[in-house]
C-alpha cells in the first residue's frame, strides 16, 4: 500500500529517528518559520486556514506513539490544533502529550504568522511549505486570489505518494564505509541565560546588494557567511588566550535537488567547514577559499551517497534493532549529554530564495527562519530570502552578543543597510 493512501501511520525518517530521544527540559530539535504580512493577522481566519490545509499535509497531522523497539507517527485522531498568541521565548521544548499530541505550534502577533516545528516531522523545506500553504489560503480567506505553486500547495489537491517518502532510505546505496566526525572544536565560554530564555537577532539585508558584494568573489550566500563565521570565532578564540581548537561551521544541505526528491519529511544532511587556527593565519579572502572548496568536495554526490548510508547503516545496525526502546532513549539522552554539539562551533542553514507565486507576493513582507538555540553552539543562524529580503536570524542562550554585533558589523563597513530585530528591545 502507498504512502498517501494508507495514511494512518508510517515509520519515522532516518533523519527523525534520532530527536525524540534527545527531547529533554535541556534541549529539543524545534525550529521556527515565520511570515510577516503587510495587514495584521485575524485569528480566526487562521485557524481556519490550518484546518484547511492539514488534510493535505499528512505528515504533519500525526501525532508520535512509542512501539517496543522504535518510535512512529500515526494519524492524530483530536481536532486540529489552536493557533496561539506568539511567545518572546519560542522554540521550546515539545511535550508529546500537549497540543492535542501535535508536534508543531502555530503562533500569530500583528502581522506575523510563526510555525515551531518538531525536526522529527520535517526540515525546514518542508515546514516552509505548510507555513507558505497555510498563509496562501489564509490569504484567500480574507479575500485575495492566490495561485499556487512549489512552496504553495493547492489544499484540494491529492497528497502525492513522493511527499511522504523517506527519502534517506530511497537513495542511499553506497558501498562506500564512512566514519561519521565526533572530534572536538572550539565552543564559547560564555555565561548562559536562564533555562527556557533564547536570544534572537535578525538583519534584514536587500539580497540585490548583498548579491553585488559576493558575485565577483564567485562564492555563493552560504559560504559567504560560513566564511565570515570562521572569520569571527577564529578571531573570538584567539582573544581568550586558550588552547585553539579547530573552528567547525555545521551546514544542513537540502539534498532534494541532487537526489531528485519533493518529499517533505527530512531529506538533509549537514556538512562541516572545519579550519585549524594552529596551521596559521587566515585572511578572510583565504577562508572564503576554504569555505568554497571544503563544500564543493563534501557536496559531491557520491560523498553525499556515503553519508546517508552510512547514518542508515546506524540504524540498521541488528542490536540496536533488537534493543527495546526505553533503552535506546536512556542511551541517546546520555550520549547527547555527554557530546552534544562537540563537533560543532556554529550552525549556518539557509533556505535560500524562496519563490512565491506572483499575486501572493504582494502580501508578503518577508520571511524568517530560526534554528533551535543550542547547547554549546554561541552561533546557530538561520537564512531565508523572500521578495529580495535576506532575513539572517541569530538564536542562541547566550548572554554575550559579540559574535552577531561583529557580524552585522561587517556589512555596515561593506556599505549595506542593515535592520536589525530582536525579542531584547
Amino acid at each position: 500500500m502507498t504512502e498517501a493512501k494508507k495514511k494512518d501511520w508510517f515509520r519515522l525518517d532516518n533523519a527523525a529517528t534520532v530527536f525524540p530521544g534527545q527531547n529533554s527540559e535541556e534541549w529539543s530539535n524545534v525550529f521556527r518559520v515565520s511570515v510577516e504580512l503587510k495587514e495584521n493577522i485575524n485569528p480566526d481566519l487562521l485557524s481556519e486556514a490550518l484546518q484547511n490545509i492539514l488534510p493535505r499535509f499528512p505528515a504533519f497531522d500525526v501525532r508520535i506513539r512509542k512501539g517496543f523497539f522504535w518510535y512512529y507517527f500515526e494519524k492524530n485522531p483530536n481536532g486540529t490544533p489552536q493557533v496561539m498568541p506568539d511567545i518572546n521565548n519560542p522554540c521550546h521544548r515539545v511535550k508529546f502529550k500537549e497540543n492535542n499530541g501535535y508536534l508543531f505550534r502555530v503562533y500569530y502577533h500583528a502581522n506575523r504568522i510563526s510555525t515551531d516545528t518538531f525536526h522529527s516531522l520535517a526540515d525546514g523545506h518542508g515546514a516552509a511549505v505548510f507555513l507558505l500553504s497555510m498563509t496562501a489560503e489564509y490569504l484567500r480567506l480574507t479575500g485575495a486570489d492566490i495561485s499556487f505553486n512549489e512552496f504553495v500547495l493547492n489544499p484540494k489537491e491529492k497528497v502525492r505518494d513522493s511527499e511522504l517518502e523517506d527519502s534517506f532510505r530511497k537513495n542511499a546505496d553506497s558501498a562506500a564505509k564512512m566514519k561519521l566526525e565526533t572530534e572536538k572544536c572550539y565552543h564559547s565560554g560564555d555565561l548562559k541565560l536562564p533555562k527556557h530564555n533564547v536570544n534572537i537577532t535578525s538583519g534584514i539585508i536587500d539580497y540585490s546588494e548583498f548579491s553585488k558584494l559576493i558575485k565577483p568573489l564567485g562564492v555563493t550566500a552560504t559560504e559567504y557567511l560560513t566564511a565570515l563565521l570562521l572569520d569571527i570565532h577564529i578571531r573570538k578564540q584567539a582573544a581568550e588566550n586558550r588552547r585553539q581548537r579547530k573552528i567547525c561551521v555545521q551546514i544542513p544541505i537540502d539534498l532534494r535537488r541532487r537526489f531528485t526528491s519533493d518529499t517533505l519529511r527530512n531529506f538533509t544532511i549537514c556538512l562541516r567547514v572545519v579550519i585549524d587556527p594552529n596551521l596559521g593565519e587566515y585572511s578572510f579572502d583565504e577562508l572564503l577559499t576554504q569555505t568554497h572548496h571544503q563544500l564543493a568536495l563534501a557536496s559531491d554526490k557520491k560523498i553525499l551517497n556515503a553519508m546517508i548510508t552510512a547514518y542508515l547503516r546506524a540504524e540498521q545496525n541488528a542490536f540496536l534493532k533488537i534493543t527495546p526502546l526505553f533503552i535506546k532513549d536512556f542511551g541517546m539522552n546520555i550520549g547527547f549529554s555527554l557530546t552534544a554539539e562537540q563537533s560543532t562551533t556554529a550552525l549556518l542553514t539557509n533556505l535560500g530564495a524562496v519563490t512565491l507565486p506572483d499575486d501572493m507576493k504582494p502580501y508578503v513582507e518577508k520571511l524568517m527562519f530560526m534554528p533551535s538555540p543550542g547547547l554549546r553552539n554561541a552561533s546557530r543562524i538561520g537564512v531565508a530570502t523572500v521578495n529580495d529580503k535576506m532575513v539572517i536570524t541569530f538564536s542562541d542562550s547566550f548572554e554575550e552578543t559579540i559574535v552577531e554585533r561583529e557580524f552585522f558589523t561587517h556589512f555596515v563597513k561593506k556599505g549595506l543597510h542593515v535592520k536589525i530585530e530582536s525579542n531584547r528591545f
